[in-house]
């Protein structure tokens, strides 16, 4: 059991650390992503800035060039070629307060009517000066996508007059972006605070139309940077979104690290650490095996072991307190008949026919023995038979008191251990104890329970030993146990001995 739970913890301890180490790796990861996000969107705002203040900037001397001396706007617009080019500006254009064009750095046929363009309706109805910028719209002169810049134009008075455009198209302010080797997922965005999308690293096409109002960045009262989760509007991949509003526009860049690539190495620690992890689980769980088996194996001799301890005990009880007892008293008869044979025939003769007798049966016990044949008969008159023949061998009287009840309630293997007993306590009463009288008794002490009693009025036991060197008192104990109960001795030098088993009966 306590190898099972050892095992069991150690697993658990093994997936618990694996799981820690990735709980915090990916941590990482995501942290480091959103750290990166966070400067690359700022590093693009900065840009962008810079970019749409140099613009604007260019916007306003071309108006005022305008408001100065309108024929010399397009030798101004020549002097701001290398600027445009630069920039990636395709497009500067004069529209008069009806929307109709007045000048255009390109060719133009005939004048064109812009009223129903958005950024022109937006200073037609403001009252202020500020640069508007566009989404990208198809335009009518460039004939290309293209983001429209542009600034109201005001007479004398403060009336609206017109305006000035500035056409860019979507891949001129993308040109940061592709230097920031982006991963094939990852995409970079910059959208007005109303949610129209004026730039993007992949899928511009399919951002037509789409809108990015609710997203964190372009809400009023969103901090001017930011990060999160989540996914794309246009293609639901999942991404760590960095935002960085610009500085001084209506516009946010966002950069967005696809999940994907951002858990790449993870996935590879995962895919590596969930393997290790496996394959010790594997062999804490074949470890545990062993142990278990070398524990089973260990128990097992030691089972073993212990069966043939209690089988060697048996078999000493056996042979000590069966054969080599009843041998001891065949002995004793023959020694009776040797001092008969010269002044009473008769008597020797019947004693030597009793020894030969009783050879015969312990003969045909050791055979039983020998062959492994236990008689386990058992009857109260051949109980009975049997102590009578034990207490008939010792050379002194012995008094038998023995409640036959208690015979009907004990097993056979109760009456052999009981009767073992008896000829070992009778035997040390004829070997040792020099009594003049003895007394057995096998009494009821309760409706369940009896007590077996051998006591003589011999020499006793001298102080802290036994009366013989034998095995005689430790095989009484031994019984005493088999038999459910416990036995003790009481003695002392002059006294006697008393031997008392109490044991357990079923009634």
């Amino acid at each position: 059991m306590r190898t099972r739970v050892a095992v069991a913890v150690s697993i658990v301890a093994v997936w618990a650390g694996v799981g820690v180490v990735l709980y915090q790796a990916r941590r990482d990861a995501v942290s480091s992503a959103e750290a990166i996000g966070r400067h690359a969107a700022a590093v693009v705002a900065e840009y962008e800035g810079s970019s749409l203040r140099t613009i604007d900037l260019t916007l306003r001397q071309l108006r005022a060039v305008w408001l100065r001396d309108p024929a010399s706007l397009d030798a101004a617009v020549s002097e701001h070629a290398a600027f445009l080019e630069r920039e990636g500006l395709i497009q500067v254009a004069i529209v008069d307060a009806d929307g109709w064009s007045r000048y255009s750095r390109l060719p133009l046929e005939k004048p064109l009517n812009f009223t129903d363009r958005d950024y022109f309706q937006f200073h037609k109805a403001a009252s202020g000066d500020e640069m508007h910028i566009s989404e990208p719209v198809l335009g009518r002169i460039t004939k290309r996508w293209a983001i429209q810049f542009t600034r109201p134009i005001r007479d004398a008075s403060g009336a609206f007059a017109g305006l000035i455009v500035a056409a860019l198209p979507p891949p001129a302010l993308e040109t940061v972006y592709r230097e920031m080797q982006l991963g094939r997922d990852d995409v970079i965005t910059l959208a007005r605070w109303d949610g129209g999308i004026l730039a993007r690293t992949r899928d511009f096409d399919r951002a037509a139309g789409a809108s990015l109002a609710g997203y964190p960045g372009v809400r009023p009262g969103d901090p001017p940077q930011g990060v999160f989760v989540g996914a794309g509007k246009l293609d639901g991949i999942q991404r760590v979104v960095a935002y960085r509003q610009v500085p001084g526009y209506a516009l946010t860049v966002y950069v967005g690290q696809s999940m994907a690539a951002v858990l790449a190495q993870y996935e590879q620690l995962r895919a590596l650490l969930i393997g290790a992890a496996a394959l010790a689980t594997v062999l804490l769980l074949l470890l545990g095996r062993v142990l278990a088996s070398r524990r089973m194996l260990r128990a097992a001799l030691r089972e073993r072991e212990q069966r043939l301890a209690e089988e060697r005990e048996r078999l000493m009880l056996e042979l000590h307190d069966g054969a080599i007892q009843s041998i001891y008293a065949v002995g004793m008869t023959l020694e009776t008949a040797r001092r008969q044979i010269a002044a009473d025939p008769p008597s020797a003769s019947n004693a030597l026919a009793g020894a030969i007798a009783h050879l015969n049966l312990v003969i045909q016990d050791l055979r039983s023995f020998i062959a492994g044949r236990s008689d386990s008969e058992y009857s109260d008159s051949r109980f009975m038979a049997e102590l009578q023949s034990i207490v008939s061998a010792a050379p002194a009287p012995v008094e038998v008191d023995v409640d036959r009840s208690v015979l009907g309630d004990l097993t056979p293997d109760q009456a052999m251990h009981v009767l073992r007993i008896a000829r070992e306590g009778m035997s040390n009463v004829a070997r040792h104890a020099s009594a003049s009288r003895a007394h057995l008794s096998l009494k009821r002490t309760a409706a369940a329970a009896a007590r077996l009693e051998i006591a003589d009025d011999g020499v006793g036991m001298r102080e802290g030993g036994e009366r013989s060197s034998g095995l005689g008192l430790h095989h009484i104990a031994a019984r005493g146990r088999k038999l459910g109960g416990d036995a003790r001795v009481e003695s002392s030098p002059g006294r006697g001995t008393r031997i008392v088993v109490e044991f357990p009966v079923h009634a």
